[in-house]
């Protein structure tokens, strides 16, 4: 039974490979990563467990590599495509641990047969902690179910910031923010002559020790994209512990890389045709 014996020696999502197993399932997989990289389990535990190999016969598992330090606009689920994050590395000595930071990249992803993983285990010299792998689970969602906006919506903004002027700026201010949502109201394909109220929410995480002025004045840049476009703007920031199940329901995340990707950026890799 693969998927309990996968399950009972510890493979669960979040899961990090050693580096010695890394290299070892690579090469029997035939797949060259340019190093230095770890490999993270990004497939639901449930989906390891199952010992129906027709029905789950892979890991996915993605190649994150490791960076001197994070870009505030990478973290907390910010961007669809590109996610920087963390795990903590056991270190000897007096130090014990570390945190290392790491980009995983949305196509940079494996299915592992599970046989390759038979007798292997996850290291536990890196862990990733219990919110980092809420957050990775999240941004591996997001990928399928983040929000279509109204295109009169995206439009507006493209017109009103062609050359993304504002929204650099906004981004540079972007990491105090752990979130961005918006409520669109309508929620409709407006005629020009027509104006969108916007809710506009920003969340910091809950633990958030930093100046709430200055991430106000970082949800303020935002909002004043969106004034530009000609919009009505109501702005809020929280932290994530203060906002309800219900009103975050009403709220659809705003990822501005879908709108660069709409018009004349470049498409990623795993888009290209």
């Amino acid at each position: 039974m693969i998927g309990s014996e996968l399950e009972q020696n510890g493979w669960q999502q979040g899961s990090l490979f050693s580096d010695a197993d890394a290299t070892l399932v690579c090469t029997n997989m035939d797949v060259t990563i340019n190093e230095p990289f770890v490999l993270i389990v990004a497939s639901q535990s449930c989906d390891i467990a199952n010992n129906n190999l027709e029905l789950d016969p892979h890991v996915e598992v993605y190649a994150a590599r490791l960076i001197d330090k994070p870009n505030g606009n990478y973290l907390h689920n910010k961007n669809a495509r590109l996610l920087h994050t963390k795990f903590i590395q056991r270190l000897p000595g007096a130090d014990m641990s570390a945190e290392k930071h790491i980009e995983i990249k949305a196509f940079e992803k494996l299915f592992v047969p599970k046989t390759l993983l038979q007798g292997l285990s996850p290291t536990t010299d890196r862990q990733m902690q219990e919110y980092d792998v809420r957050n990775f689970a999240d941004w591996l969602a997001a990928r399928y179910s983040r929000p279509a906006l109204p295109t009169a919506f995206n439009n507006r903004i493209d017109a009103a910031d062609p050359r993304g002027t504002l929204r650099d700026k906004a981004k540079k201010a972007n990491n105090l923010l752990s979130g961005m949502y918006v409520e669109i109201l309508p929620f409709a394909e407006l005629k020009d002559i027509e104006r969108y109220q916007v809710n506009l929410l920003g969340t910091v995480p809950a633990d958030y020790e930093g100046d709430l002025a200055t991430a106000e004045a970082a949800l303020t840049k935002h909002a004043d994209i969106l004034r530009a476009a000609n919009m009505d703007v109501t702005q809020r920031l929280v932290r994530e512990d203060e906002i309800s199940l219900a009103l975050i329901r009403r709220f659809k995340r705003f990822y501005y890389d879908d709108l660069s990707y709409r018009t004349a950026a470049p498409l990623p890799v795993e888009v290209t045709g």
